[in-house]
């Protein structure tokens, strides 16, 4: 019995230096994610609801141990290393909250190193608010589409995969 703990603790302590030798991997985000002409987003929900500085936020949030995401306020072509282009592509996201229906986000990524696409990806959220939902406007709504796809980018980054389809896409 004793030997089976001490195979079972040297076992944990090899991963365990494991994990903490090994170097993250790290991505570059723009610190603003540019909306397309067609997004069909609103003047008011761009100006009012902040998504496209959120949505790098909810990234770097999300990124889990052995990912790093750093946001830039640098151009991303003049960024050395893993950079992630993002587009906002689409925002149903009418005004009056969840008594005017449900939103929703999507969004593309490109993954690339060395000018080179490494990694592709559509992500798309939609939400009714949730819980309380009836008492949410339009942009706390909207920003709940935008964490979800926040996590759904990180997990993403773990192993990117050329045309994926996160979330409800």
């Amino acid at each position: 019995m004793r030997q089976i703990f001490s195979l079972v603790a040297a076992a944990i302590l090899v991963c365990l230096s494991f994990a903490a030798n090994a170097e993250d991997t790290v991505y570059t985000v723009a610190r603003s994610v540019p909306f397309a002409e067609n997004s069909m987003a609103s003047a008011d929900v761009k100006a009012s609801c902040t998504l496209d500085t959120r949505l790098p936020q909810f990234i770097q949030e999300a990124a889990k141990r052995g990912i790093e995401v750093v946001i830039s306020d640098e151009p991303l072509e003049n960024v050395e290393g893993k950079v992630l282009q993002l587009r906002i592509i689409h925002v149903l996201g009418t005004g009056g909250g969840a008594w005017s229906g449900a939103k929703s986000v999507t969004v593309e990524g490109e993954l690339i190193e060395n000018g080179e696409v490494i990694g592709s990806f559509t992500g798309s959220r939609y939400s009714g608010g949730g819980a309380f939902g009836g008492f949410k406007g339009t942009c706390d709504i909207l920003g709940r589409c935008i964490k979800a796809l926040g996590k759904d980018i990180a997990g993403w980054l773990r192993n990117p995969t050329m045309n994926a389809m996160l979330g409800n896409a």
